[in-house]
């Protein structure tokens, strides 16, 4: 039987870790669950990749999906619905099919007897660890109708961020990809033309002309090399991203970039304080609620700083003194955290917060366009500035050549 590497969480929310062997990898999700374990991921021991990932990779539930299941979800349990009732009903409604099958095997197991936090949880590459901890802190506390609310709003808003950086970035993104287009047809159908016409006349041709043609030649003898050597780095960024040091190392480099960095961090810190408020306000303990965030948030070098605060916290830290000590929480996080606690209304205060950078965020998406295009303009001139002295460089030469003959 193949041997499989498994990351689970314990009913105290503790991580477990361990490798095993089993016949399949559902059947050892079925036999960590049986154990009272919810598992997050289980891959094949030796290997970074998995069968359940490449399927995840492929098929995964959008964005859009999940926020429409999650509100009709609230709203149904609003209405009194039974949860029976209500799965039934989503199921008839769903159109992702990850999204399907799991709701699918989550109303069995809850009609085994089952928590809905325990049924959830069964599918991680569908409901993450902040859905799985929301709803178990919501059916513990009785208070499941108020976490699905704040569910609904949380995913819902992060949604409308994700949409509006993508909504951002697409022009740039289109210009690049014309830009490398165009280079890419002057290189194999334009540049050899001119080739073959400075070839007839035996002159020297300058420096550019000289840098594009042998870059045409390579292109266009070995192309199959830099196709290679494309996919080559890829796949190397790929596996040293796979690595803890490896993401550390990029997703600092994210809070870094020109722009996009101060994006990133300002994303990043609207991020913490939705999840923090959500989470605090259904009534998980400070500490998990950190967990919770680290292992969300989508940046490990933020993760890493929010991991600290959780340390320093069980060292008899407050919250707002923690986040003093660390890089990635602006003095505003850091005062408006402090009167939350002095106030008793900390979940308050952090959706406050996460509220004050949603605007900054908004606002610097719409602004955007106009930060890049220096950037955006400094390359196209500059590419543009080549590929003229390339080709017309050797034709002032040429006039001198012919009127010499």
């Amino acid at each position: 039987m193949p041997t499989y590497r498994y990351k689970a969480r314990d009913k105290s929310g503790e991580l477990v870790t361990g490798e095993i062997e089993a016949i399949s990898a559902e059947e050892l999700k079925e036999s960590l669950y049986r154990e009272g374990l919810i598992p997050l991921s289980v891959i094949t021991a030796g290997s970074s990749f998995s069968l359940d990932a490449i399927t995840a990779k492929f098929h995964r539930v959008k964005d859009e999906d999940m926020m429409i299941f999650v509100r009709q979800f609230y709203t149904l349990f609003k209405a009194g619905v039974s949860m029976d009732t209500i799965l039934a009903t989503l199921s008839k409604q769903i159109t992702s099919v990850p999204l399907l099958n799991a709701v699918i095997r989550a109303r069995s197991d809850i009609a085994a007897g089952a928590t809905l936090a325990q049924a959830f949880g069964r599918h991680p590459t569908v409901f993450n660890e902040l859905f799985v901890s929301m709803l178990g802190a919501g059916e513990e506390a009785g208070i499941l109708e108020k976490v699905l609310q704040q569910l609904s709003d949380l995913i819902q808003k992060e949604f409308e961020i994700r949409k509006n950086v993508k909504s951002a970035t697409l022009y740039p993104k289109i210009i690049i990809t014309v830009l490398v287009g165009a280079v890419t047809f002057l290189m194999m159908f334009v540049i050899p033309k001119f080739t073959v016409f400075y070839g007839k006349y035996g002159a020297e041709l300058p420096l550019p002309t000289k840098l594009m043609i042998g870059a045409s030649d390579f292109f266009r003898g070995y192309w199959y090399i830099a196709f290679g050597i494309v996919v080559a780095i890829y796949f190397l960024y790929r596996r040293y991203r796979a690595t803890p040091s490896g993401r550390l190392k990029i997703d600092r480099l994210r809070f870094q970039l020109p722009v996009f960095g101060s994006l990133n961090l300002k994303v990043a810190n609207a991020r913490f304080g939705h999840i923090m408020s959500a989470l605090y306000s259904s009534g998980l303990a400070m500490p998990r609620s950190l967990e919770v965030v680290a292992n969300t948030i989508g940046n490990e070098a933020y993760a890493r700083e929010v991991r600290q605060i959780r340390d320093d916290i069980h060292r008899g830290a407050t919250l707002s003194e923690a986040m003093q000590r660390r890089t990635y929480f602006p003095p505003v996080v850091v005062e408006t955290t402090a009167v939350g606690e002095r106030a008793g209304a900390l979940d308050e205060m952090l959706s406050t917060v996460a509220d004050h950078f949603d605007l900054e965020v908004s606002h610097m998406i719409k602004n955007l366009t106009t930060l890049l295009e220096p950037l955006l303009l400094v390359g196209i001139f500059g590419m543009v500035a080549l590929l003229a002295l390339a080709i017309f460089l050797p034709i002032w030469n040429l006039s001198r050549v012919v009127g010499g003959r």
